[in-house]
């Protein structure tokens, strides 16, 4: 009898780290086809008795940021004004007034960091454990309970509130050029 119950518990601990390894996907569709895709996930999840999550995006003025709640959406406009309170609210009493402090005398000032560099040390603290050296466990703390959108509020009011907009011109496309520019064809 010990052997059966030692098997099965065997069995379930190897289908449960099998389970764990089962790839994960997410899809984002809308209209009509999201309905629909969403009817038949939810009845062959029931027909199949398959765990399955639907997600909702939020709407873009919701304060829960981009689907998923992932990054700082570039193309969406965020306030200054929002920035400045969340700023002072949440960052100014390490990082001083408009972000020309030291926190602690550690980090770099946030006026000498970039808005793409602002986010990236925002996400190493968010998602990376090892991330952010002696002062890691401080700014986790901040990071943990700051949005992707009011980070993106705290940008525009520290950078400008085009600070995340698209600068570059040289990935632009351009007219197709016929004529060689440099070196010569082979005869």
């Amino acid at each position: 009898m010990k052997f059966m119950h030692f098997s099965l518990l065997a069995c379930f601990f190897a289908f449960s780290l099998n389970a764990a390894d089962e790839p994960s996907y997410i899809f984002e569709a809308k209209g009509e086809f999201a309905k629909e895709l969403k009817s038949l996930v939810e009845k062959y999840s029931k027909d199949e008795n398959i765990s399955i999550n639907v997600y909702e995006k939020a709407p873009e003025t919701d304060s829960g940021g981009k689907f998923l709640n992932i990054g700082v959406d570039s193309k969406r406009r965020y306030s200054v004004e929002k920035g400045r309170e969340l700023y002072a609210k949440n960052c100014a009493s390490c990082h001083g007034e408009d972000g020309n402090k030291r926190a602690y005398g550690v980090s770099e000032k946030l006026t000498k960091v970039s808005a793409e560099s602002i986010e990236a040390a925002f996400s190493g603290y968010l998602n990376d454990t090892d991330y952010g050296g002696s002062m890691r466990n401080l700014m986790k703390s901040v990071a943990s309970k700051t949005t992707y959108s009011d980070l993106g509020a705290i940008i525009a009011f520290l950078k400008g509130k085009d600070a995340l907009q698209y600068k570059g011109r040289e990935q632009e496309n351009s007219d197709i050029s016929t004529t060689p520019t440099q070196g010569s064809y082979l005869k």
